[in-house]
């Protein structure tokens, strides 16, 4: 009897999302993906330009399968990566074929002047021809011990050859005055203070005038009427480049929750691989945070350390936010 045949079936491969080999740049903490083997979900990056960080602790949170238009079939990963020593880590989103795993593209990096927001790995799907997810962000009050608290609802498309973002835009915050005392400090600002405005840009977003005029130094230090004392906003040529925190103003603290008073060990715990201790021309010492994420580039905060803890402290642009430049009060 003659014998039947069939043609056979392509064999699929089955791709071990958990079991292979990535290539990720920790949300965009170095240009260049580099490799990342991640076995049973968890994986440790040693070699490679991973900056100045000694490993990266990479974790996938997340994967999501479904079908997108114009890309068939794809399988969304959602990597957390922790670069070491440091206390903060990063969420990079990745989308790639599911049968044969080869990567598509990469969802954009969010552009945001404060701590990167955070993906809720659970909400990650794909449906409706939209890769979704919910993203806290932070607001002007939250801080970095406490988390961000204001959830958005984001999808991508793809578009031209990459993923396009689409989120909804955070409500407007109410008008009128805003504490700044409440409000934690950043390289980028003070809640609504931003580096980069004009000292009346700077009054409407508080709702509190700033008074005076600049002095005939290169930049001036104004007080808030009724405002903090302690509290010092630092401009040059009509735009704010550092805000200044002295005594008694020792409520007021960075998001990472470092206040006049806070140990000099906690602020090198808090800060680690990102600080540095620097001996300044006048003595002492002072505690440099720089960090190196792109939003945050060419600012920091700067810590004078006296008897073990900080004294004061000042953040902004390198350049002006120093201790003992040549600025002055407002005529």
């Amino acid at each position: 009897m003659e014998e039947n045949t069939y043609p056979k079936l392509p064999q699929s491969n089955v791709v071990d999302w958990e079991n292979r080999d990535y290539r990720l740049t920790c949300d965009d903490i170095v240009d260049k993906p580099v490799q990342a083997a991640i076995r049973n979900g968890k994986g440790i990056v040693k070699s490679g330009d991973i900056s100045r960080y000694d490993r990266w602790e990479v974790e996938l949170q997340r994967t999501a399968q479904g079908r997108l238009p114009h890309l068939g079939n794809v399988t969304a990963v959602l990597f957390y990566c922790s670069p070491q020593p440091s206390n903060f880590f990063m969420q990079e989103l990745r989308v790639y074929r599911t049968d044969d795993g080869s990567e598509i593209g990469r969802t954009p990096t969010f552009n945001v002047p404060e701590l990167p927001p955070q993906y809720q790995p659970k909400s990650l799907v794909i449906k409706n021809g939209r890769l979704a997810a919910a993203v806290k962000f932070y607001g002007p009050d939250d801080s970095h011990a406490n988390g961000p608290s204001i959830l958005r609802h984001i999808t991508w498309t793809w578009e031209n050859g990459r993923f396009t973002t689409h989120e909804a835009h955070a409500k407007p915050e109410a008008q009128g005055r805003s504490d700044p005392s409440r409000q934690p400090i950043t390289v980028n600002g003070m809640g609504p203070l931003k580096m980069g405005m004009s000292r009346n840009e700077a009054a409407r977003a508080i709702g509190m005038p700033i008074p005076g005029e600049e002095g005939r130094r290169v930049c001036t230090d104004f007080t808030v009427e009724g405002g903090p004392e302690g509290l010092l906003l630092r401009f040059t040529s009509d735009r704010l480049v550092a805000i200044y925190v002295t005594r008694p103003a020792t409520t007021i603290a960075t998001r990472s929750g470092i206040h006049i008073g806070t140990t000099r060990d906690d602020v090198l715990n808090t800060y680690a691989g990102e600080i540095t201790a620097v001996t300044p021309d006048y003595g002492g010492e002072e505690l440099v945070f720089a960090p190196s994420a792109p939003g945050f580039a060419g600012r920091v905060i700067r810590f004078e350390i006296s008897d073990g803890a900080v004294e004061t402290f000042i953040a902004g642009e390198r350049d002006w936010a120093v201790f003992a430049p040549s600025c002055g009060g407002p005529e």
